[in-house]
């Protein structure tokens, strides 16, 4: 990556890298421990609904905005958001789980993912303030690659620190890796000035908003030209995709794969999506992010169909794995360049506001899909259900050639 911007590039996907991984080691690898110590599935089921602050994150932006300091704003903000991720964590790990409670778990879990969710704005944030917008989609490319490691880290690597070392060093290692993205943020941001045309917007609250003026903000970027067709194609594009994504792991296992091969795929095909998502950020310069949201719906539609023949075949070779492989190559293209047009689509002296609204109604969106993909499942079986996934991705794909052939003439 030839560009003045690599070590902020860098910088912005180690904080995204640690913030993903330890989220998904807490809602993916605490559940298998609670299991093997005898927890319930009842308690297991009850501890997924403390990820629910995720869906309020537009909430959690807004004050950040609102309630500014006057230099360094979302440094700052950062730097104590930060403070209270490390506070969770050591909390996490002194709940040893063999002898702590469900409801005391439940609630360190709970703040975690607040602190989480809200510390993700600024940081992102600090980014789009700082990134020139030819810069901004290849921001969104890398987070899709690191999103997928942290995938293999938090639900694979960390359970094996887990079982060499004990409860406690997992949590030991993300709040090292937390730390380091407080050392390594503060080296951005003086070494990248915020882009000289958006300075005074960006640091001066008098000329962004006045307090209390929360409605504002948020009727401000539904009235931006355009937004009403790129807020619909945020909802839509992308949960289709991760619906499939969710339910590969059942798949193969229902048509008769190993655990210890599905284990295998699983952390291979996370490889695959993160190298895509790499890919795509090293040839984004030369192919429109709207082309290529057209292109890569296109491959959604294709992965998706290939799913639903190989569960139609009853396919439990080769032939799945590919089909596996492809579905993952399109989750890490196609959250690559959504998350680089919602870079794109977040107003630089508002960044906070309109990056959490955006990952609001993109988290919603990932949430109700898979539950409604759920229902059909149990009631027409695999089939069924990747024929209806077949089709949301289809009215995807047409909303997103729509909007490439009227962004191409504009």
């Amino acid at each position: 990556m030839k560009s003045p911007y690599f070590y902020l590039h860098w910088v912005i996907g180690w904080c995204n890298f640690t913030l993903t991984a330890s989220s998904i080691y807490l809602y993916l690898g605490v559940p298998l421990m609670m299991r093997e110590y005898g927890w319930s599935g009842t308690d297991i089921g009850l501890f997924q609904v403390s990820g629910l602050p995720v869906m309020l994150k537009f909430l959690m932006a807004s004050p950040i905005d609102l309630f500014r300091f006057r230099q360094s704003n979302y440094l700052k903000w950062s730097a104590l958001l930060g403070g209270g991720f490390i506070c969770c964590l050591t909390m996490l790990s002194l709940a040893d789980i063999e002898i702590t409670a469900f409801k005391t778990l439940f609630i360190i879990a709970v703040c975690t993912t607040l602190i989480t969710s809200w510390l993700d704005v600024p940081i992102n944030a600090f980014a789009i303030q700082r990134f020139p917008e030819n810069e901004r989609p290849k921001t969104g490319a890398i987070r899709s690659a690191v999103t997928a490691l942290a995938s293999v880290v938090g639900g694979g690597a960390m359970l094996l620190v887990y079982a060499r070392f004990g409860w406690a060093w997992p949590f030991y290692i993300f709040g090292l890796m937390a730390l380091l993205c407080g050392v390594l943020l503060y080296i951005a941001h003086a070494r990248y000035p915020l882009i000289e045309s958006e300075s005074f917007n960006s640091e001066n609250p008098s000329t962004v908003t006045s307090r209390g003026s929360l409605f504002v903000m948020w009727k401000g970027y539904f009235q931006r030209p355009d937004m009403v067709m790129w807020n619909i194609i945020l909802v839509l594009y992308f949960p289709f995709i991760g619906a499939a994504w969710l339910y590969l792991k059942p798949v193969m296992l229902d048509l008769g794969l190993s655990i210890d091969n599905i284990a295998w795929i699983a952390s291979c095909s996370g490889v695959f999506a993160a190298l895509s998502g790499f890919c795509y950020s090293l040839c984004i310069a030369r192919i429109s992010p709207y082309r290529a949201l057209f292109a890569f719906s296109v491959m959604n539609v294709i992965a998706l169909l290939g799913m639903c023949l190989a569960v139609a075949m009853e396919w439990s070779d080769w032939r799945l794995i590919c089909a596996v492989f492809v579905v993952a190559i399109a989750l890490g293209l196609s959250s690559g360049v959504l998350f680089g047009l919602i870079m794109i689509h977040s107003r630089p002296h508002l960044s906070a506001s309109d990056y959490g609204l955006q990952t609001s109604l993109f988290s919603l969106s990932r949430i109700l899909v898979p539950i409604s993909a759920g229902i059909i499942l149990d009631r027409t079986g695999y089939v069924g259900m990747f024929a209806w996934l077949v089709a949301g991705a289809l009215v995807a794909c047409c909303l997103s050639f729509y909007w490439m052939f009227k962004k191409e003439k504009s």
